[in-house]
């Protein structure tokens, strides 16, 4: 047996493995929009002040994600998904057992840490261990996880978190990074990869405009709707009277349009390209969060806003990714790793600004969240439209005495 056929019929069962992994992080990432409302109450603190234990997390994964990646890219993979699993699980435990704001954030923190290493070494290995002809796919199946948080893992958590309160959220994530980690350790075989590329490397493409515009525009709109997405309890409040069961249908029906969104956009790029697809979804995105306050006051215009927010914000990604990959196709993995940076990046901000916005707001803050945040989907499709006519950085050359200048046209 080749040791390609070898490698891909170990991955056939691990790589669901894997995307049960991405699943538990994705369901973590985004459940806790869904519970905020619960755990301000339970904590004893302001709405606005429990949204730093979103910002939290999404800041510590922008920033350790590229930093863990590069430190760690000399490691056996399998040991880096059973480390990062197991810190993700013990994070979550802590989550569960926090009885104060402080430790709660401090909690939230060390979760990130763990979900920030796991993905891209998930990503890589399923690659690692699938045929050539396969490798596409394998990834594709680990990334999906992701998505089937917002579709499934998402509106569990939060009804879990009515039912038997925010704390039994965070036990069932603990308790399913447990198990994915032994499952890992048990079932997955040794994977090496080449060495990686330092943290420099990594952020080199940074250099190029048409990276930072791109860059720049996740940023911009991922800060924007997770102005209103992360205190969604609040939004929503008028239409479901604070009932957290309503609320995670309503979240539900985001993310089976969301996943509708991913697919729409992907085939909507391949057929009419990335620019007009992303300038679509981005002004459909400015006009549902604009438009909140005037939707959430009734459970059907609430659907309804739910149900397009959730296609606009998901149509984003596949051009997102596939502008990045036209810039530079041989650093499509780096490009993606800063892509996924800027989108958590966006929603810590998005959790931080948000918070200001309701605490400075009055009556009115929560009507405002929406507003914002259609003005930052507007500047996002502002630089998307912008980046496109920059023109990369041209060579260098160097003089005589050794200073580098940039390169002449000739004629």
């Amino acid at each position: 047996m080749s040791a390609a056929a070898g490698k891909s019929r170990a991955a056939l069962p691990v790589t669901p493995l894997l995307a049960v992994g991405a699943f538990a992080i994705g369901t973590d990432t985004f459940v806790v929009a869904g519970v905020l409302p619960e755990v301000a109450r339970d904590l004893g603190s302001s709405l606005a002040d429990t949204g730093w234990v979103s910002t939290v997390f999404a800041l510590t994964y922008a920033v350790l994600a590229p930093v863990l990646g590069a430190l760690t890219g000399r490691m056996e993979r399998r040991r880096v998904l059973v480390v990062s699993l197991t810190v993700f699980a013990a994070g979550n435990a802590a989550s569960a057992l926090a009885d104060d704001l402080g430790t709660l954030l401090a909690a939230r923190v060390l979760t990130a840490a763990g979900a920030a290493l796991y993905v891209p070494a998930a990503s890589a290995s399923a690659a690692a261990l699938a045929a050539p002809e396969r490798r596409g796919r394998a990834m594709a199946v680990v990334l999906g996880g992701l998505s089937a948080a917002t579709l499934a893992g998402v509106p569990f958590g939060t009804w879990l978190a009515a039912d038997l309160g925010w704390a039994a959220t965070f036990w069932l994530l603990a308790g399913l990074g447990a198990v994915c980690a032994a499952a890992v350790a048990l079932g997955l075989p040794a994977v090496r990869l080449p060495t990686a590329p330092g943290l420099a490397a990594r952020l080199a493409p940074v250099r190029d405009p048409r990276v930072l515009s791109t860059v720049l525009t996740t940023l911009a709109f991922m800060t924007g709707g997770y102005l209103a997405l992360t205190y969604i309890g609040a939004v929503l409040a008028p239409a479901t009277d604070g009932d957290g069961t309503t609320l995670a249908l309503l979240l539900l029906v985001f993310g089976v349009f969301a996943v509708g969104g991913t697919v729409i956009g992907g085939r909507a790029t391949d057929r009419w390209g990335a620019p007009p697809v992303l300038s679509a979804a981005l002004a459909g995105l400015a006009a549902v969060l604009v438009t909140l306050p005037l939707t959430r006051d009734s459970m059907a215009t609430a659907v309804v806003a739910m149900a397009v927010w959730g296609v606009t914000a998901m149509a984003t990604q596949p051009p997102q990714q596939h502008r990045l990959f036209t810039i530079a196709p041989a650093s499509g993995p780096l490009l993606l790793s800063l892509n996924s940076s800027a989108t958590f990046a966006g929603i810590s901000l998005g959790g931080f600004i948000g918070g200001r916005v309701l605490t400075h707001g009055g009556a009115h803050g929560v009507d405002r969240l929406g507003q914002f945040g259609a003005a930052l989907a507007v500047a996002a499709l502002l630089t998307s439209a912008v980046g496109p006519r920059l023109r990369p950085p041209g060579p260098r050359t160097t003089t005589a005495a050794g200073t580098p200048e940039p390169a002449r046209e000739p004629g």
